[in-house]
C-alpha cells in the first residue's frame, strides 16, 4: 500500500480549520505514509514538508468516475464547469504525470468541480475511523438476590 501512494499527488482540504503548515488548497505529494496513524507526510517541494491525516487531502478520483459525475451532472453544469471537468478528465485518461497536476490545478479553485472530480483520501483508501469510548462510566447493571 504505501509504495502505491508514495508520489500520489494531494491537494491539501481548501477548508481545513487547522493547518499549522498553511497549506491549505495546495497541491503536493505523498512522501511517506503510515496507515496504522493516519500519518500522511505531504512535500510541497523546497524541503517542505507537513504531516497531515487522511481526511484533509483530497485526490482525484478515478479517471471512470470522474467521467461518470460529468456525464451524470452535465444538465446542471455551466458549460464553461463542464469543459474544464472535461478537460481534467481527459488529463487523467492520456497524460502523464505533469497533466496530473494540471488535471488537478483545473479543479483547484472551483468547489463544484472539486466535489465532482475528487475525493478524500481517507474515503480513496475506504479508512474508517471509529471513536474509543471510555467504558469506564459505565457499571453493569446491579443483579437482585
Amino acid at each position: 500500500m504505501k509504495d502505491e501512494l508514495t508520489g500520489t499527488l494531494v491537494l491539501v482540504h481548501p477548508d481545513l480549520a487547522a493547518d499549522p503548515a498553511n497549506k491549505q488548497n495546495q497541491i503536493g505529494i505523498i512522501t511517506d505514509y503510515d496507515l496504522v496513524k493516519d500519518d500522511v507526510y505531504v512535500s510541497f517541494g523546497k524541503g517542505e514538508q507537513a504531516l497531515y491525516s487522511s481526511d484533509a487531502l483530497l485526490v482525484m478520483k478515478s479517471e471512470n468516475d470522474v467521467y461518470s459525475a460529468l456525464m451524470e451532472n452535465r444538465p446542471n453544469l455551466q458549460a464553461s464547469d463542464f469543459k474544464t471537468l472535461f478537460q481534467a478528465n481527459l488529463m487523467q485518461q492520456y497524460g502523464h504525470s505533469g497533466q496530473l497536476k494540471d488535471a488537478m490545478e483545473l479543479l483547484q479553485q472551483n468547489p463544484v468541480l472539486r466535489e465532482l472530480g475528487m475525493v478524500s483520501l481517507e474515503e480513496k483508501l475506504g479508512i474508517v475511523k471509529t471513536e474509543s469510548v471510555d467504558l469506564s462510566q459505565f457499571r453493569p447493571p446491579q443483579m437482585e438476590r
